[in-house]
């Protein structure tokens, strides 16, 4: 098995594809870090945890558009010859299905720490600011959820019909522009960009970086839905006729 991840990482990593996937995403983070961000997010420094996470929020529909890409390498007219072949084999179908969403997810992993790289030495560079550790907390609230949910509602759609991922991936770049409810924000925007503005002003001359509880409900809605779906896909995807009909 560790061979076969090793081939599906190495497939997926290595191709134009990806790297021109990677070259937009960097492109697109200095300008969004040199734009808006460079300036603060809601009267707060351009290296507050709320500046952050809007930075994060505005390249997530990249982000997720990448990995509902990759998503479409599962059902491809190659890949379901090979799936054919593997369930010929002896090789459990749900593990050998957990290798390719793994190499997936640590595709969709690669390109995200590639633009937290590249704030990192933005925020080095321009403001000596090396406090990364106040980032954490955005990263794992945008990153992980969003990742989960789109994943699993990637895997059910193309196992509807593979040209349907390609609709999930407009409809990506739609979702933010929707001012959706703090609960069903799964981008953040408004979190990070509006909310600070109804906190008091805290010792350190901003808010304080507090979310609130719908936000933080909204996030493990997400993941846990994200988690259910990518469940339910997975057995689907490698029964012998994988499309469902509608």
């Amino acid at each position: 098995m560790t061979k076969i991840f090793k081939y599906e990482l190495k497939r997926l990593v290595i191709n134009k594809f990806f790297f021109a996937l990677l070259a937009i995403s960097l492109i697109y983070s200095y300008i969004v870090l040199s734009g808006d961000i460079i300036i603060g997010i809601a009267y707060t420094a351009p290296f507050s945890s709320w500046s952050y996470g809007l930075y994060l929020g505005s390249l997530l529909p990249l982000l997720l558009i990448a990995l509902l890409f990759f998503i479409t390498f599962l059902f491809s007219n190659q890949e379901n010859r090979v799936k054919q072949i593997t369930l010929a084999t002896q090789v459990n179908p749900r593990k050998y299905c957990l290798i390719k969403c793994s190499a997936i997810a640590i595709g969709y992993f690669i390109i995200s720490l590639s633009i937290i790289a590249l704030s990192f030495m933005f925020y080095g560079l321009v403001f000596r600011f090396y406090g990364f550790s106040d980032f954490i907390v955005p990263i794992i609230v945008t990153l992980i959820p969003a990742l989960l949910f789109i994943f699993g509602v990637g895997l059910i759609a193309g196992s509807v019909h593979p040209s349907i991922l390609y609709a999930l991936m407009v409809a990506v770049i739609l979702l933010g522009l929707l001012p959706l409810p703090l609960f069903f924000d799964i981008y953040g925007a408004r979190v990070f960009g509006e909310y600070p503005l109804t906190l008091p002003v805290g010792p350190r001359g901003e808010p304080e970086f507090v979310m609130p509880l719908s936000f933080i409900m909204g996030r493990v809605m997400f993941s846990l839905t994200g988690v259910f779906m990518m469940l339910f896909g997975a057995g689907s995807y490698y029964k012998p006729n994988s499309q469902m009909t509608l």
